[in-house]
């Protein structure tokens, strides 16, 4: 992590995905505003990080998808 506050401290628009192909108890880096940690691979993850570039993705984000399925 000191490297990528490096990094960020000269790129403050820089942005950090984790993608984890097989996720368990632990996250690559702790979820800050500027990092995504996403775990497991599918066609969904391109959707994500183009929504977390963009500054679109929020913390409720899930509720919403969540909220469009019907029962």
């Amino acid at each position: 992590m000191k490297q990528w506050n490096a990094f960020q401290s000269r790129n403050a628009d820089a942005k950090l995905v984790c993608i984890d192909i097989q996720p368990y108890a632990h996250a690559q880096a702790k979820e800050r505003a500027d990092i995504l940690n996403i775990g497991g691979f599918s066609d969904q993850v391109f959707t994500l990080v183009s929504e977390f570039a963009g500054g679109t993705l929020d913390a409720e984000h899930w509720v919403g998808v969540i909220e469009k399925v019907e029962l």
